[in-house]
């Protein structure tokens, strides 16, 4: 499996990644050592890292929620506006953003991917530019009948590809499409199986598996990114995403 870790991206040489919390704050990490160089922004999801600069992608709003269920709630996603930004990412100052991209008013994109949104990027033009790749979905999930017709009549299906050059906030439309939404896959990627229960995605740096975990307490719980080295007993290093109260239970349907 590629480089990647989870909730955010790497830089080429995979020295520092760029991560966020549940309410689009961006987290800059030292992968070494997992100390956080800077937080700051919004709403935003990271998408790439280009010469010395992120480029992301800022949505509409954000869901709230404790850590556990803001992890599940990044995937419902959210309607509204979404632009490209690009900051630098030694201090994550904010160089520029966007006019709104160009997406359908029912698509519902989110801080992750999810099985109705994907966004995908690549690095492209010697490091200048990133190729920015959606695909949204809107399908019928059970309920009141949508209508005359079949169920297939009901989904919606469209895909786009944008280029965002660094050096100014107008992305230019290309014809390519991304393919089909993916489906999502719970396993460890170095081919050990399944995940552990409180695992929720992982991802590789170099030798040290990254995982997205969640880390249950007494009084609360917290989404925490922990690197871990082959064989160790205990995490090379764990830093907090989200934190806050457990909440109770909902009770049982009459």
């Amino acid at each position: 499996m590629a480089a990647g870790i989870p909730r955010g991206v790497l830089d080429p040489d995979g020295r520092r990644a760029v991560v966020h919390d549940r309410h689009g704050t961006l987290i800059a990490l030292d992968t070494e050592t997992g100390t956080v160089l800077w937080r700051r922004g919004r709403r935003l999801r990271p998408c790439a890292v280009a010469g010395a600069a992120v480029v992301a992608v800022r949505l509409a709003g954000v869901p709230g929620g404790g850590p556990a269920e803001a992890h599940e709630r990044d995937g419902p996603g959210l309607a509204g506006p979404v632009t490209a930004v690009v900051v630098d990412i030694e201090d994550g100052d904010e160089r520029w953003e966007s006019a709104p991209l160009r997406l359908p008013d029912w698509a519902r994109p989110s801080l992750v991917d999810t099985p109705v949104f994907t966004l995908a990027a690549e690095v492209a033009a010697g490091g200048r530019a990133v190729v920015l790749r959606w695909a949204a979905l809107d399908r019928y999930d059970g309920g009141a009948p949508p209508g005359p017709g079949s169920r297939a009549a009901a989904v919606r299906k469209a895909s786009g590809a944008v280029r965002v050059d660094l050096s100014g906030p107008s992305p230019v439309v290309l014809p390519e499409a991304p393919g089909p939404v993916p489906e999502a896959v719970r396993e460890a990627p170095d081919g050990a199986g399944p995940l552990p229960p409180d695992v929720l995605e992982a991802g590789r740096v170099g030798v040290r598996r990254v995982e997205l975990a969640v880390r249950r307490g007494a009084a609360g719980d917290a989404l925490v990114l922990r690197a871990v080295d082959p064989g160790a007993q205990a995490p090379a290093w764990e830093v907090v995403l989200d934190e806050g109260p457990r909440r109770a239970p909902l009770p049982p349907r009459p």
